[in-house]
């Protein structure tokens, strides 16, 4: 008889925070959540004992810093509307990845479908620090749950916002810091912001040419001009610069505090973007958020 499942190994992430979210929103709950405490990987549902000896103490070593996301009724999972070939929790922790500007990942997947079983291996984040939410914690459930729904209620905004295909080139900037902080990082931010600002350019037929001035236009339209965004004009000048060094002559300027200060700059900035396309964070948010980026 087929055991059928689906098991996510997600990493860097509380249990507490994940369960909460999962409860608050009510998108995910076809997801049992296990803490790596309370799972036995030997003993788990559906388990091969023909899986080679390398596969068995990898999965065994993720789990000691996972949490467990386990389905075994895959006809009730929801298909991903970011992703293509995932699963719903894929949306999920794309959006926590938006919402606390740092990458959130299935560390592996490991699925049993009938006679067909495999894993698919994730990237091994490295252990950071640091606080950078753009979602307030309290807010986090209700940031997915309103995000989710919106994207449910209205499926061709997606690709006419620009936010598919600017969240790809969001998320392989994610994906630079965690191999090693670079440049590139802020080059695929900037890259990011840079696609979907010329979708609003599109849209809006404002018939600016220049990459620059494009992305400047983009972000007033959105509202971060003046008052406490009046920083923005100088970093977003750094930010094009270093995009220009990266991608045209593969250089690297400027000094390592500058370039340190700008990494940390865009990603913040861009993930306010993004989450804000899904929902206002209200103004005394933004301008805590304005003063960190500047501050930084």
């Amino acid at each position: 008889m087929s055991e059928d499942f689906v098991r996510y190994y997600i990493g860097d992430m509380h249990f507490e925070m994940l369960r909460n979210i999962q409860q608050e929103s009510g998108k995910f709950s076809e997801w049992e959540l296990i803490r790596s405490s309370d799972f036995d990987l030997k003993k788990s549902y559906g388990y091969k004992r023909n899986t080679c000896e390398h596969d068995k103490l990898m999965l065994e070593a993720i789990t000691q810093r996972s949490i467990i996301a386990e389905t075994r009724q895959l006809e009730s999972v929801g298909k991903s509307k970011l992703w293509s070939d995932a699963s719903n929790i894929a949306d999920v922790l794309t959006l926590l990845s938006i919402a606390r500007a740092r990458y959130y990942s299935a560390f592996a997947i490991e699925t049993n479908k009938g006679n067909n079983y495999g894993i698919g291996w994730g990237l091994i984040t490295r252990d950071i620090e640091g606080n950078w939410d753009i979602v307030s914690i309290s807010n986090l459930g209700n940031f997915v749950s309103e995000a989710l729904t919106f994207i449910k209620n209205n499926p061709n905004w997606l690709e006419e916002s620009g936010l598919i295909p600017s969240i790809y080139w969001f998320t392989q900037a994610q994906i630079s810091f965690n191999t090693s902080p670079s440049i590139l990082e802020i080059g695929l931010y900037w890259v990011s912001m840079e696609t979907i600002a010329g979708i609003h350019n599109e849209a809006n037929s404002l018939g600016i040419t220049y990459k620059k001035e494009i992305v400047k236009r983009f972000i007033s339209d959105r509202g971060y001009s003046g008052g406490v965004w009046s920083f923005l004009d100088e970093v977003i000048d750094d930010w094009y610069k270093i995009r220009n060094n990266l991608f045209h002559k593969g250089k690297e300027e400027g000094t390592i505090a500058l370039l340190s200060r700008r990494r940390q700059q865009v990603r913040d900035f861009t993930s306010l973007v993004f989450v804000e396309m899904l929902q206002n964070q209200g103004e005394e948010r933004r301008k805590k958020i304005a003063k960190r980026i500047a501050n930084y």
